[in-house]
């Protein structure tokens, strides 16, 4: 590949502006990216870093994007292989002196950003998590969730709700996930975040809360699910299948597709979204740089 130009922008608002048709266009893929980069425009978030790799014809080839105290995020890239794009990018990023302690992005193309990165920096890294990504068009109800469905209800969740015990399950689904932790009030206030913005649902079976969902990432086409946690008191009863069964359903009304990402070392969730149509779209990693 030929006639690749690293292209900085100034802020998020003009990556943005020139990119975001052409980040659409793989929008579930580039999710992270589109989601984080208007985020930072909304809450005009300083100090960043937004560039891209574009050909000569002024088309996206792989992008980046950073604020302080975040990952970098990277774009989706071209299964038949960018790799020139993605070591210059990893260069350029390299010279930023950005402070970032992880990477996170899609295969393939992801880890040839890191290597090029972290040896750019002599540095290493590690995978921290490695994800499946998966993208639901159609629902399936399996035939064993039709007795739960019928018993559970899916509501969502509200700052009447007992907060303290949502804050908790909140902390249970962060370690469970090998995710930051937060203490008990940054627990608390997240979760009423949620709640108080409509992202948060609840699984209700005799009018008790037994597991939570939350949406995210709402964009133009298609929105995703995350947050999914049933404490261990609950768990073997199949409350997260018919959960994830109405909750996408619920879901695919506004929008052409759901996604989520799954850890690969976590058997039992992958097997509960394929049970519901979740199929496999890519892999996604997390990198730590050490």
């Amino acid at each position: 590949m030929t006639d690749l130009l690293v292209k900085e922008y100034p802020g998020a608002e003009d990556f943005l502006d020139e990119l975001l048709p052409q980040l659409e266009q793989h929008e579930l893929e580039n999710g992270q990216v589109i989601s984080k980069s208007t985020s930072w425009r909304q809450n005009k978030v300083e100090g960043g870093y937004y560039a891209a790799v574009l050909d000569n014809n002024n088309n996206l080839v792989y992008a980046a994007v950073w604020a302080p105290g975040n990952y970098i995020w990277l774009s989706w890239s071209r299964p038949d292989g960018c790799e020139e794009a993605q070591v210059k990018l990893a260069k350029h990023a390299a010279t930023q002196s950005l402070s970032c302690t992880g990477i996170f992005g899609c295969e393939p193309g992801a880890t040839t950003f890191v290597e090029a990165y972290t040896a750019a920096l002599e540095k290493s890294y590690v995978v921290r998590r490695s994800m499946t990504t998966y993208r639901l068009t159609n629902v399936n109800i399996p035939d064993h969730s039709q007795s739960m469905i019928s018993r559970g209800v899916l509501r969502m969740a509200t700052v009447d709700d007992d907060m303290q015990m949502l804050a908790n399950w909140y902390i249970g689904f962060n370690e469970q996930c090998l995710l930051p932790v937060p203490s008990e009030e940054e627990a608390v206030k997240e979760i009423t975040f949620r709640a108080r913005i409509g992202f948060l649902y609840l699984w209700i079976v005799d009018e008790k809360p037994v597991s939570m969902v939350c949406k995210v990432r709402a964009l133009k086409y298609g929105c995703s699910v995350a947050g999914v946690y049933t404490p261990k008191e609950s768990r073997g009863q199949r409350y997260a299948t018919a959960m994830m069964a109405v909750f996408s359903e619920h879901l695919r009304k506004d929008y052409d597709y759901v996604s989520l990402s799954a850890d690969n070392d976590n058997p039992t969730s992958n097997y509960i979204y394929q049970q519901v149509g979740y199929e496999k779209n890519c892999i996604t990693n997390d990198y730590l740089i050490v």
